[in-house]
């Protein structure tokens, strides 16, 4: 009961302070998935609902799956994130990780963040509005905001809702599924008017179709960075359900590992000058979803 009358509580006093403000923007992490993509739009139903103006956005481009359920749940595409000025009210979803956000963001006038990873190191000047749990989708978390505001979700935001948390838990294989996302997802199907174990596997043949991309595509199609002894290190995954056919190009993945290496410039060298980093890129997965395996693959001798 406390939990629900804060909630309230929050919604409505910052409703109230930011009517005054222009169109806050709403995003998730670079190299979108389907849960950041859906988030973004979730998010903006949510705030409007609390009479604050807000609209999503995209920084990168759509991976086959967030095309297909966009496609089937006809949904618009948000557009893609230009330059920001200081002055802009931002709110992020599926990410607290600076390296996955436009390079000023701690510049931004953040109002809230509502993620399900690990703090990771994203601070700025102002407090702001906080929302992380333990669920396998930011998904989950917007639906139980939703019922703890009251709010009933449209056929396509519970379709969306469902779509990040299918994606994210692959369908109820990983592990990071929880049995509070099953009963969500349970409970979005109906308002979807979608059968989840159906919506499941059209997500799972629709982010197999990887034939028109390229192996640099493949490797940077999901991708994040993390610090790890002073260094960044990029760790790529690609979620299949068709492994033989990203085995059969694994040596020009290795190598393309190893040129994107050595072009992106991630270090700051000792004088202050950016300088590639000898790991950046060099370690992906190719996971088997329906298997529940997978192969590691690295450019790196050391790996």
């Amino acid at each position: 009961m406390f939990a629900l009358g804060f909630l309230l509580l929050m919604a409505t006093s910052t409703s109230t302070i930011l009517s005054a403000y222009a169109e806050m923007t709403v995003f998730g992490h670079k190299v979108p998935d389907t849960d950041a993509i859906s988030a973004a739009l979730v998010y903006v139903w949510e705030l409007g609902s609390r009479n604050i103006s807000a609209k999503a956005y995209r920084l990168g481009e759509l991976n086959p799956e967030t095309s297909y359920v966009l496609e089937s749940l006809q949904v618009a595409v948000p557009p893609l994130l230009g330059d920001l000025n200081p002055e802009s009210q931002v709110a992020i979803v599926d990410t607290n990780n600076p390296d996955e956000l436009p390079i000023n963001i701690s510049k931004m006038k953040i109002h809230s963040i509502v993620d399900h990873h690990k703090l990771n190191g994203l601070s700025n000047a102002e407090p702001l509005e906080l929302d992380f749990r333990p669920l396998c989708s930011v998904g989950s978390i917007l639906y139980a905001r939703a019922k703890a505001l009251g709010l009933t979700p449209t056929k396509q935001i519970a379709g969306l809702m469902l779509s990040g948390i299918l994606s994210d838990s692959l369908g109820f294989r990983s592990p990071t599924t929880t049995d509070i996302d099953k009963i969500y997802a349970t409970e979005l199907g109906e308002l979807a008017e979608l059968d989840v174990h159906d919506h499941a596997e059209n997500m799972l043949e629709a982010k197999a179709q990887l034939d028109d991309y390229s192996v640099e595509e493949l490797v940077m199609m999901d991708t994040k960075i993390f610090r790890l002894g002073g260094k960044m290190m990029r760790v790529s995954v690609i979620e299949t359900t068709k492994p033989l056919d990203l085995l059969a190009k694994k040596a020009a993945l290795v190598e393309a590992q190893s040129d994107i290496a050595k072009k992106v410039k991630l270090l700051p060298g000792p004088s202050g000058c950016v300088q590639p980093d000898a790991r950046a890129c060099r370690r992906m997965f190719l996971s088997s979803i329906r298997k529940g395996s997978g192969t590691f693959s690295s450019s790196s001798s050391t790996s």
